[in-house]
């Protein structure tokens, strides 16, 4: 009898046990679901119509690396929205963090890397940013597909090495006795190289089409308005983010007094930012593009 007594308070003992596990896992599981959720969330909102949604993407993300602050897809989101409002320097620290995080990661640590050395060149150092995509081309081109990944490092490299332009004074320059004007040309050269090379990597990576544009617009020597209007109307057709070969399309346009045509870029182009939803302005936007509104303006006040 005792011993079936301690059997039943054991027994006993056991059931509340389990049933106080059923009523916490559940909980817990709806925690760790309702983080996922706001991760998703939160980095799709930043990557959607950027940087419209940005303040909402960044209250969530705020909210999680609190309680995380070593989650890598809010460090990589947080990154991306210091980028667009221009703070090169902190988003280089939470992709260096990242970067240290994920060491030999291909995925989120490989584009760490690669975001930490673009923020450097936004910030003046762009050599050693030149060198550090250059590490990075050289394990994603050993990678099968990642088309759009490698376009984009090469393309970055060309938009250091053009932004270099005279800047550089490195002793192999000095020592062939390069003028700043033929020094500015070699660097401005292999910038169109690595375009040509993105290009070749995903052929509809549309950023490498805009500085095409501006390499036959603005340094080609003589320039060449045909083959740059060509590359700026590739890169508008295949995003209508490109603000650049854009803004260069409808003046063209303007010019000729085709504004049926001015009006079709312009429009476009607040659609490809956000601005307009269901065919009317946004409430409570800032337009990133004003010169598009100020087309559809003139282009009304000419029709």
């Amino acid at each position: 009898r005792v011993a079936r007594n301690r059997a039943r308070a054991r027994c006993s003992h056991s059931t509340r046990i389990h049933a106080t596990s059923r009523c916490y896992l559940p909980l817990f599981r709806l925690h760790s679901v309702k983080k996922a959720f706001n991760i998703a969330l939160a980095t799709a909102l930043v990557d959607f119509y950027p940087p419209k949604h940005h303040t909402r993407a960044l209250g969530i993300i705020n909210v999680i690396l609190v309680k995380d602050p070593d989650n890598v897809p809010c460090l990589m989101g947080c990154g991306y929205v210091l980028e667009y409002v221009g703070k090169w320097e902190e988003a280089e620290e939470l992709f260096t963090k990242v970067a240290r995080l994920l060491p030999d990661d291909l995925d989120h640590g490989l584009r760490a890397r690669e975001e930490s050395a673009w923020c450097k060149a936004h910030s003046g150092g762009l050599e050693k940013a030149a060198n550090e995509l250059k590490e990075v081309i050289e394990t994603l081109d050993g990678l099968e597909e990642r088309e759009i990944d490698k376009a984009r490092c090469w393309y970055r490299l060309g938009r250091c090495y053009w932004d270099m332009g005279g800047k550089a004074r490195a002793p192999i320059y000095r020592k062939r006795q390069y003028t700043d004007a033929a020094l500015e040309a070699d660097h401005r050269e292999g910038a169109y190289r690595h375009f040509i090379t993105a290009l070749k990597r995903a052929p509809t990576f549309a950023p490498a089409f805009t500085s095409l544009g501006i390499y036959y617009s603005d340094h080609l020597s003589p320039p060449d308005p045909n083959r740059a209007s060509k590359c700026f109307q590739k890169a508008f057709e295949l995003d209508p983010r490109e603000a650049e070969a854009a803004r260069r399309l409808a003046e063209g346009f303007a010019e000729e007094r085709e504004w049926d045509l001015v009006e079709v870029v312009a429009r476009r182009t607040i659609d490809g930012e956000g601005g307009l939803e269901g065919g009317t302005a946004t409430a409570r936007y800032l337009p990133i593009n004003a010169w598009a509104w100020k087309a559809v303006g003139v282009v009304e006040l000419v029709g």
